[in-house]
Protein backbone atom coordinates (compact mmCIF):
# COMPACT_ATOMS: atom_id res chain seq x y z
CA UNK A 1 0.00 0.00 0.00
CA UNK A 2 1.24 3.42 -0.86
CA UNK A 3 0.89 6.52 1.20
CA UNK A 4 0.74 9.78 1.60
CA UNK A 5 1.69 12.95 4.11
CA UNK A 6 -1.06 15.20 5.04
CA UNK A 7 0.55 16.25 7.98
CA UNK A 8 3.00 16.19 10.84
CA UNK A 9 2.63 16.60 14.70
CA UNK A 10 4.43 19.71 15.60
CA UNK A 11 2.77 19.84 19.34
CA UNK A 12 0.47 18.84 21.81
CA UNK A 13 -2.61 21.56 22.91
CA UNK A 14 -4.04 20.55 26.47
CA UNK A 15 -4.31 17.67 28.89
CA UNK A 16 -6.74 15.27 26.55
CA UNK A 17 -4.53 14.33 23.84
CA UNK A 18 -5.14 16.97 21.60
CA UNK A 19 -2.22 17.31 19.23
CA UNK A 20 -1.01 20.76 16.84
CA UNK A 21 -0.78 19.65 13.06
CA UNK A 22 0.88 22.01 10.38
CA UNK A 23 -0.97 20.41 7.17
CA UNK A 24 0.99 19.14 3.97
CA UNK A 25 -2.46 18.56 2.02
CA UNK A 26 -4.59 20.97 0.22
CA UNK A 27 -7.85 19.08 1.31
CA UNK A 28 -7.47 19.56 5.22
CA UNK A 29 -11.40 19.71 5.74
CA UNK A 30 -12.02 16.32 4.08
CA UNK A 31 -8.66 14.66 5.50
CA UNK A 32 -9.39 15.61 9.26
CA UNK A 33 -13.11 14.99 8.94
CA UNK A 34 -13.84 13.59 12.23
CA UNK A 35 -14.27 9.61 11.76
CA UNK A 36 -12.02 9.86 9.24
CA UNK A 37 -8.62 6.94 9.87
CA UNK A 38 -4.68 8.26 9.64
CA UNK A 39 -1.81 6.70 10.46
CA UNK A 40 1.10 7.85 12.24
CA UNK A 41 4.62 7.25 11.10
CA UNK A 42 8.04 8.23 12.41
CA UNK A 43 9.65 7.43 9.42
CA UNK A 44 10.90 3.52 10.64
CA UNK A 45 8.07 1.77 8.72
CA UNK A 46 6.52 1.20 11.60
CA UNK A 47 2.62 2.66 11.04
CA UNK A 48 0.16 3.46 14.10
CA UNK A 49 -3.73 3.68 13.27
CA UNK A 50 -5.81 6.66 14.62
CA UNK A 51 -9.30 7.82 14.39
CA UNK A 52 -9.84 11.42 14.15
CA UNK A 53 -12.29 11.93 16.80
CA UNK A 54 -12.22 15.94 16.88
CA UNK A 55 -11.04 18.93 14.37
CA UNK A 56 -10.41 22.55 14.30
CA UNK A 57 -8.95 24.67 12.26
CA UNK A 58 -5.96 27.01 14.00
CA UNK A 59 -5.27 29.51 11.13
CA UNK A 60 -2.85 27.29 9.31
CA UNK A 61 -2.21 24.82 11.66
CA UNK A 62 -4.96 21.82 12.48
CA UNK A 63 -6.05 20.86 16.01
CA UNK A 64 -7.06 17.11 16.42
CA UNK A 65 -8.10 14.46 19.05
CA UNK A 66 -7.77 11.01 18.15
CA UNK A 67 -10.16 8.18 19.93
CA UNK A 68 -6.89 6.61 20.34
CA UNK A 69 -5.15 8.89 22.21
CA UNK A 70 -6.52 10.34 25.71
CA UNK A 71 -3.68 12.22 27.57
CA UNK A 72 -0.72 14.34 27.07
CA UNK A 73 1.76 11.90 28.14
CA UNK A 74 0.31 9.50 25.14
CA UNK A 75 0.38 12.62 22.72
CA UNK A 76 3.80 13.76 23.14
CA UNK A 77 5.16 10.18 22.08
CA UNK A 78 3.82 11.33 19.05
CA UNK A 79 5.22 15.00 18.60
CA UNK A 80 7.16 15.41 15.28
CA UNK A 81 5.19 12.46 13.81
CA UNK A 82 4.31 12.33 10.48
CA UNK A 83 0.12 12.02 9.47
CA UNK A 84 -0.63 9.64 6.58
CA UNK A 85 -3.27 8.00 4.73
CA UNK A 86 -3.72 5.61 2.00
CA UNK A 87 -3.52 6.97 -1.19
CA UNK A 88 -6.37 7.40 -3.36
CA UNK A 89 -6.59 8.72 -6.91
CA UNK A 90 -10.02 9.05 -6.70
CA UNK A 91 -10.07 12.48 -4.58
CA UNK A 92 -8.46 14.29 -7.60
CA UNK A 93 -10.19 16.43 -10.08
CA UNK A 94 -9.17 16.19 -13.70
CA UNK A 95 -5.63 18.08 -13.89
CA UNK A 96 -4.69 17.51 -9.95
CA UNK A 97 -1.82 15.64 -8.75
CA UNK A 98 -0.44 14.48 -5.66
CA UNK A 99 3.47 16.05 -5.21
CA UNK A 100 4.65 12.79 -5.25
CA UNK A 101 3.69 12.28 -8.97
CA UNK A 102 5.20 15.12 -9.71
CA UNK A 103 8.30 14.04 -8.53
CA UNK A 104 10.78 12.60 -10.73
CA UNK A 105 8.74 13.67 -13.52
CA UNK A 106 11.19 14.75 -17.18
CA UNK A 107 10.53 18.02 -18.03
CA UNK A 108 10.44 18.93 -21.48
CA UNK A 109 9.90 22.19 -23.79
CA UNK A 110 6.79 21.78 -26.32
CA UNK A 111 9.92 21.34 -29.24
CA UNK A 112 11.77 18.76 -27.46
CA UNK A 113 14.48 20.34 -25.95
CA UNK A 114 15.20 19.01 -22.37
CA UNK A 115 14.79 21.19 -19.38
CA UNK A 116 15.20 18.51 -16.15
CA UNK A 117 13.86 16.64 -14.03
CA UNK A 118 11.44 17.69 -11.08
CA UNK A 119 13.13 17.97 -7.83
CA UNK A 120 10.26 19.19 -5.86
CA UNK A 121 7.28 21.47 -5.75
CA UNK A 122 7.23 24.13 -3.92
CA UNK A 123 4.56 26.15 -2.89
CA UNK A 124 3.91 30.21 -3.15
CA UNK A 125 1.64 32.60 -2.13
CA UNK A 126 0.10 33.05 -5.58
CA UNK A 127 0.64 29.61 -7.37
CA UNK A 128 2.71 26.43 -6.99
CA UNK A 129 6.44 25.71 -8.71
CA UNK A 130 8.42 23.28 -10.09
CA UNK A 131 12.00 23.31 -8.90
CA UNK A 132 13.63 21.44 -11.99
CA UNK A 133 17.02 19.55 -11.50
CA UNK A 134 18.99 20.64 -14.71
CA UNK A 135 21.79 18.46 -15.40
CA UNK A 136 24.38 21.17 -16.64
CA UNK A 137 23.27 23.88 -14.32
CA UNK A 138 21.24 25.99 -11.56
CA UNK A 139 17.83 24.49 -10.75
CA UNK A 140 15.35 26.22 -12.74
CA UNK A 141 11.73 27.18 -11.18
CA UNK A 142 8.57 26.91 -13.19
CA UNK A 143 5.11 28.16 -12.44
CA UNK A 144 2.69 25.33 -12.67
CA UNK A 145 -0.34 27.27 -13.99
CA UNK A 146 -1.65 26.92 -17.63
CA UNK A 147 -0.12 29.67 -18.60
CA UNK A 148 3.74 27.31 -18.72
CA UNK A 149 2.28 23.66 -17.94
CA UNK A 150 1.45 22.42 -21.71
CA UNK A 151 0.39 18.85 -20.71
CA UNK A 152 1.11 16.30 -17.79
CA UNK A 153 1.22 12.53 -18.12
CA UNK A 154 1.97 10.77 -14.82
CA UNK A 155 1.92 7.66 -16.04
CA UNK A 156 5.50 8.33 -18.42
CA UNK A 157 6.68 10.84 -16.07
CA UNK A 158 6.91 13.44 -18.15
CA UNK A 159 5.62 17.16 -18.17
CA UNK A 160 5.42 18.94 -21.49
CA UNK A 161 6.02 22.87 -20.80
CA UNK A 162 5.27 25.47 -23.37
CA UNK A 163 8.73 27.08 -25.18
CA UNK A 164 9.24 30.49 -23.40
CA UNK A 165 12.21 32.26 -24.47
CA UNK A 166 14.77 33.53 -21.44
CA UNK A 167 13.02 30.63 -19.36
CA UNK A 168 16.22 28.94 -18.81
Amino acid sequence: MEYLRVGTIIRTIGLRGEVKVYPTTDFRDSRFKSGNHLFLSKDDGNLKEVTIKIHSKNGECDNLIFKEISSIEEAEKYVHYNLLVEKDNKVLRKDEYFYTDLIECTVIFDNDILIGEVKNVEEYASYRTLRVKRDNGKDVLIPFVDAFIKTVDIESKKIIVKFIEGLL
